[in-house]
């Protein structure tokens, strides 16, 4: 198991690698421990972040791209990429190599903070 948060009373969140995949469950406390399995994606070598808020869990990827699910789908529910801007030119170049290392909740708000493996961080907002 690489993360665990307690989403409320009622139940908390884990995050755990098995071969390649990550695998994201919620289990519900006081009940036969069947977990429910919200995604599985790929992760090959880096840990990319979790963070639960309001029935809501946003997580980063070896993609460099933010999701953010909802506990009630097994598909995210919104997804944001991160690019890299070139300093000359000013144009924004999707860089591969780089990927989403911490995201954050903002309280009980809709307020997103993610950083990725550069030191960009973006302050998302769920509209």
């Amino acid at each position: 198991i690489n993360y665990t948060k307690m989403s409320n009373n009622l139940s908390y969140t884990r995050v755990f690698c098995l071969n390649s995949q990550a695998m994201w469950e919620i289990f519900i406390l006081n009940t036969p421990l069947v977990p429910k399995t919200i995604s599985r994606m790929s992760s090959l070598q880096n840990f990319v972040g979790l963070s639960v808020s309001d029935g809501y869990i946003a997580t980063g990827s070896e993609t460099n791209e933010v999701f953010i699910y909802h506990k009630a789908f097994p598909m995210p529910a919104l997804s944001f990429k991160f690019y890299s801007s070139d300093p000359l030119s000013g144009n924004e170049e999707d860089d591969s190599a780089q990927f989403i290392t911490s995201v954050c909740w903002r309280g009980q708000s809709s307020t997103l903070v993610a950083a990725n493996s550069t030191g960009n961080v973006k302050i998302l907002e769920m509209t």
